[in-house]
């Protein structure tokens, strides 16, 4: 028999099933992503409607299933709107739900996934989106227990070259030195200000963010390096990332 249970989640992203319902995935501390459905959520006189949509906050009380959990009801929390009233904004906060469903696990308690997504969508009404994107993944590889080392080289422990670039590695798992880096694809390529603003970003509180000045070339660097490290870890491709650059 199911159990009636309540939990305090987000919700990831949805999917509309049959005429009236609505299928969610919703991250919650205590219990990771939950699949769940809502059932008459699509009608205009739902009382399930605002809180099952995507991006929204939301206590939910459920009825325990075989491989769904029901909705029976929900309490809106924060709908983010200032988040939904920009484009930007939006597209970047898509970007993020994304990387938390693929960062999670059912199940599993996720506390610092769930509040890494909630202030990051808080403070998307107030910070550049671009920094709030950088600052998710590279606390995103933290929480994985994935953090690359910076400081030297990953394999050797050897100092880094600050001429020209530097190459650094998934697989090796951080920095290579001039005589590590070539061996160990795939290599990204950052200067000595991107790669140290990645680790400023690791440690930067996201209202301190405003803070950091950077240079066009360190911002595309973060943005196409960032983004690729993340994705070889999470083995996948992330669809939001595309529209951000529409």
């Amino acid at each position: 028999m199911g159990k009636l249970y309540q939990v305090r989640g987000i919700v990831l992203s949805t999917q509309d099933f049959q005429d009236n319902d609505r299928i969610l995935n919703i991250l919650t501390p205590s219990r990771g992503k939950i699949a769940a459905i809502a059932k008459g959520a699509r009608k205009t006189t739902s009382s399930l409607r605002s809180g099952t949509q995507r991006l929204c906050l939301a206590r939910f009380l459920l009825y325990e299933g075989k491989s769904l959990a029901t909705v029976t009801q929900c309490q809106v929390e924060d709908f983010f709107g200032p988040v939904r009233e920009n484009l930007g904004r939006l597209l970047t906060a898509c970007y993020l739900t994304e990387i938390a469903e693929a960062a999670t696990v059912s199940g599993q308690p996720s506390y610092g996934m769930f509040k890494l997504l909630k202030d990051s969508l808080s403070l998307l009404s107030v910070e550049e989106p671009f920094l709030i994107a950088r600052a998710f993944e590279v606390k995103t590889l933290r929480l994985l227990g994935l953090a690359p080392r910076l400081s030297s080289c990953a394999v050797c422990g050897g100092a880094l070259s600050w001429q020209g670039t530097v190459a650094v590695s998934p697989v090796a798992g951080g920095a290579l030195c001039a005589s590590c880096r070539g061996r160990y694809s795939p290599e990204y390529y950052l200067s000595q200000e991107s790669l140290r603003t990645w680790e400023h970003l690791t440690k930067l509180r996201g209202e301190n963010l405003h803070r950091l000045k950077l240079s066009t070339r360190c911002r595309g660097e973060l943005e196409e390096v960032l983004p690729a490290y993340l994705e070889y870890y999470l083995e996948k491709k992330l669809k939001s990332r595309i529209l951000l650059h529409l």
